[in-house]
């Protein structure tokens, strides 16, 4: 009761339609008897045998569930039967394009027969109820000479019969000949002669022999013409059940996949957690999954390949896979050994020069995961990219800073000597019209710190087993320098912060404000603080001509202070930012009197005397950093273990020492 039959029919296509796709439309199913003496009634679909069908109507091509190409636009019950209409997709491509030109022209109908009666006259069944599964394009179609034969859909004459007692009604024989043996059976009924002549009409009886002889011979030019369609008839029906057991196992090699790749996913997903919470010691994480993850390892790399995107960029060496480039190359470092001498690392170069025509070196591999890691990093950033960078030569570099110029003075006369004209040249607070000593230029010393990330793995680990985690060690690493460099950015050199007041870190925006006095502690108690759009303007006031222009001011807040000021009428919605300096910097979600307002979650927990909020004037200051990433891997013999250390140099600074370029909000010290 549950075999799925294949019942092939011809569709034509009717218009190619201005996106692109191909309408096409035919019948799956008649009323008309086949060949082979099988009829479905019209009204067999019509007892919701197309309603799960209806629910996702896609149209597949040679019954592969992984090739849909296009979805049935019409489905629907006639007097002649069941009527399909459908499109077939641009995206169909070579598909689409045969189906245009008439070479494919032919539909297979997935479905189940629920309800049938056997026709003993014909050794056929006129089905009464039947399921639609699927429809498919097919380039061979199961029966190209008949509509539909259910006896040879099986595999076996036993399976067959033992199908066929569903049906047959009691009494009723199941083994009866078939239409064309009872043929050749058929006896000529003899007429018996008179004696008498005058009774005999001879006439009469040559032309009743003649029909009869020639209705034999017709009979037989007949038979010989259907065994011949017959031989051709099965020839394509073995291939046709050659291919339905081919799809079948495939189905089931499918679901013992799927099942194997469910449990991959739940590692995966596992492994994840564990990284981020432990991704100091990869080697505990790694060891404690080892089994699994060797055992998984081909089912995991898979699941990545299948949400892999291969592109072209050739404007990069040839480099076609950004995930295979990054994972063998951080392979080699985890295990200590050349890309080349890895399985995977040689598989990937062996690939990625057959694939690009252009030759890369294990060298254009780092420079390729090292810009990469930057880049990535880069995208998490919230503050960072507020502010100017430079690139440095050296750790430390001076950088001339150029004051406020003075007055540039009037003058009624000019003479080449004597009291006028006086230079005027002089730094802004110098008093106009005295003597003029020109502008002192002054220098800040930009220093770049170190910022490193280290992981470690045991020397055992093997390749199977670290294959896995390369995904979740690089993402973590990424992780862990965007929010240092944001907390470094933010907080800085700073109890507040995660690195101390040691000199660690360089100082960030909230200890260059705490260090110059540049701060407003509330007076409100702490339980009771709630962030008005009057306190940032405030804020904002106190930075002086720092704090002139709007749009070249940002607010940075916690996210505490985030949903109190969401409730303060003054402050603007997200959709009222318009072309503002918020609509270019990430994270941006509001303004305030037209300055944008920032969410950054790297502030120190809400507590008595901590910051919560700064006013920055970006422009004021500068970013340095000193070559890019820098991903290196070392034994520790005594440990038994390898560590990866990713280690980058920046450094931030204010462009004029202690201007009031900056201004932080501090909660009520009791």
């Amino acid at each position: 009761m549950k075999k799925i039959f294949n019942l092939t029919s011809n569709f034509k296509a009717v218009s190619e339609n201005e996106d692109g796709s191909v309408s096409i439309k035919g019948y799956a199913s008649t009323k008309d008897q086949d060949r082979a003496g099988d009829i479905i009634n019209p009204d067999a679909w019509s007892k919701g045998g197309i309603g799960d069908y209806e629910n996702n109507p896609i149209i597949l091509f040679n019954h592969d569930y992984h090739n849909p190409i296009g979805k049935t636009t019409e489905l629907g019950v006639d007097d002649i039967g069941l009527k399909i209409k459908g499109k077939i997709s641009q995206s169909a491509g070579k598909i689409r394009d045969l189906i245009k030109e008439g070479v494919l022209g032919a539909f297979s109908v997935g479905f189940r027969v629920k309800d049938a009666d056997y026709i003993e006259e014909t050794d056929g069944y006129r089905i009464k109820d039947a399921e639609l599964f699927e429809i498919s394009v097919v380039s061979v179609p199961a029966n190209q000479a008949a509509t539909f034969s259910v006896a040879k859909a099986f595999d076996s004459d036993d399976e067959y019969q033992d199908w066929k007692s569903n049906f047959v009604k009691p009494g009723q024989s199941i083994n009866i000949d078939s239409p064309e043996a009872t043929v050749k059976q058929t006896v000529l009924k003899e007429t018996k002669m008179s004696d008498t002549k005058e009774n005999f009409d001879l006439e009469e009886f040559a032309k009743e022999v003649a029909q009869k002889t020639a209705a034999t011979i017709a009979m037989q030019h007949a038979e010989q013409k259907a065994k011949a369609e017959a031989e051709a008839q099965e020839a394509a029906e073995n291939e046709a059940a050659a291919k339905v057991e081919i799809q079948e196992k495939k189905a089931q090699v499918e679901s013992i996949v799927k099942a194997g790749t469910e449990g991959a996913e739940r590692l995966v997903s596992d492994l994840e957690g564990r990284v981020d919470e432990n991704y100091s010691n990869l080697e505990q994480v790694v060891e404690e999954l080892k089994d699994e993850l060797k055992t998984k390892s081909e089912e995991i790399m898979n699941i990545r390949e299948s949400k892999r995107t291969f592109s072209n960029k050739g404007e990069k060496k040839g480099f076609y896979n950004e995930q295979d480039i990054n994972d063998a190359w951080l392979l080699g470092k985890a295990l200590g050994k050349p890309i080349e001498d890895t399985d995977y690392g040689k598989s990937v170069m062996e690939k990625q020069n057959a694939h690009s025509g252009v030759g890369v070196s294990s060298a254009d591999f780092e420079q390729e995961v090292s810009t990469n890691v930057e880049r990535d990093i880069q995208n998490q950033l919230i503050i960072a990219p507020m502010f100017s960078e430079i690139a440095m030569n050296a750790a430390t570099m001076i950088l001339p800073v150029l004051p406020d110029a003075g007055y540039a003075e009037f003058q009624s006369n000019q003479t080449a000597s004597g009291s006028s004209p006086h230079g005027n040249l002089a730094e802004r607070g110098d008093t106009y019209g005295s003597a003029y000593g020109g502008i002192d230029l002054t220098e800040r010393s930009l220093t770049t710190k170190k910022l490193i990330s280290q992981s470690y793995l045991g020397n055992e680990t093997e390749e199977d087993a670290i294959m896995p985690v390369l995904p979740l060690i690089r993402e973590s690493m990424i992780r862990s320098h965007a929010r240092s460099i944001e907390s470094g950015l933010l907080v800085g050199n700073l109890a507040d912060g995660p690195f101390g007041t040691s000199g660690a870190c360089f100082d960030g925006l909230i200890s260059l404000a705490s260090a110059d006095s540049d701060k407003t502690q509330s007076t409100t108690a702490f339980a009771s603080e709630s962030l008005t759009a009057a306190n940032l303007l405030a804020a904002r006031k106190n930075m002086g001509k720092y704090g002139v222009n709007a749009a070249d001011v940002v607010y940075i807040v916690n996210q505490t202070e985030w949903f109190n000021l969401m409730d303060d009428a003054e402050f603007q919605d997200v959709n009222l930012v318009g072309e503002s300096l918020a609509s270019k910097v990430k994270g941006s979600v509001g303004t305030v009197y037209g300055s944008p307002v920032v969410l950054c979650d790297e502030f120190a927990t809400p507590a008595v005397g901590k910051y919560y909020a700064v006013a920055v004037n970006p422009k004021m200051f500068i970013k340095g950093r000193l070559r890019g990433m820098t991903i290196e891997s070392d034994y520790e013999v005594a440990n038994q273990r390898r560590v990866l250390v990713a280690s980058q140099r920046i450094g931030f600074i204010d462009i004029i020492d202690a201007a009031t370029s900056k201004w932080a909000l501090q909660y009520k010290a009791s």
